[in-house]
């Protein structure tokens, strides 16, 4: 089976950060078998950041696998935004499949000779990454809102997280946040004195027990 993956590779010196990053991109299209595209910029460009041989070792070794040189097909390597590397390469590899009840899963991807990882786990981690990093653009737009308090007397008096962002960015927040790792818009409503950043979570339901909730209040 043949999984096209598309992943960024940051340059900055920090190659460790890079792989976690491509190991990510790896496990979702595991997941999902289907194409992660993200849009690049001139292609020489991005040759000159990295080379062929550099982006050939990253897929090979990217989360602890072990793939041969004859499984990654690199297809391009274009840039991309903020000094990142956009590669878009074909991975051949296996999955084996394991019928519960009444239909078929993939239970586990192989990542080398011998060497299968459980989707179950897979799955887990990457439910369990979302949610830290969804947390962490929770906490900086409540740093956002706290900061525009400090300065205004008040909360962002809005009905959803653009019009907050509105407020916001760029001088209480630098990253202006509107997404969840879901893909979900998180949710904002705030009056003067009171106010709740709300994302809907792994289920992708606002009011669920999954929600990852903000609140503040004055008084």
């Amino acid at each position: 089976m043949l999984t096209k993956l598309s992943a960024m590779v940051r340059r900055a010196g920090r190659m460790g950060r890079a792989k976690s990053a491509l190991a990510g991109a790896l496990i979702l299209t595991g997941l999902v078998v289907i194409v992660i595209s993200v849009s690049g910029g001139d292609d020489r460009k991005g040759e000159q950041k990295i080379g062929l041989r550099e982006v050939r070792q990253l897929l090979r070794h990217l989360g602890g696998a072990d793939f041969g040189d004859e499984q990654i097909e690199i297809r391009k390597i274009g840039s991309g935004m903020a000094g990142d590397v956009v590669v878009e390469a074909r991975i051949e590899t296996a999955y084996r499949l394991a019928k519960e009840k009444d239909h078929w899963k993939v239970a586990e991807i192989r990542l080398g000779d011998r060497h299968w990882e459980s989707m179950d786990l897979i799955e887990e981690a990457v439910r369990r990454e979302k949610i830290r990093r969804t947390r962490v653009i929770i906490e900086q737009l409540a740093a956002g809102i706290a900061g525009y308090r400090e300065a205004e007397g008040r909360f962002v008096e809005a009905d959803s997280v653009v019009g907050l962002l509105d407020v916001l960015s760029p001088r209480y927040i630098s990253f202006p946040h509107r997404l969840d790792l879901w893909g979900t818009q998180i949710l904002y409503e705030g009056t003067a004195t009171k106010y709740t950043l709300r994302s809907a979570g792994p289920d992708r339901k606002a009011g669920t027990e999954d929600d990852l909730v903000a609140e503040g209040r004055i008084g």
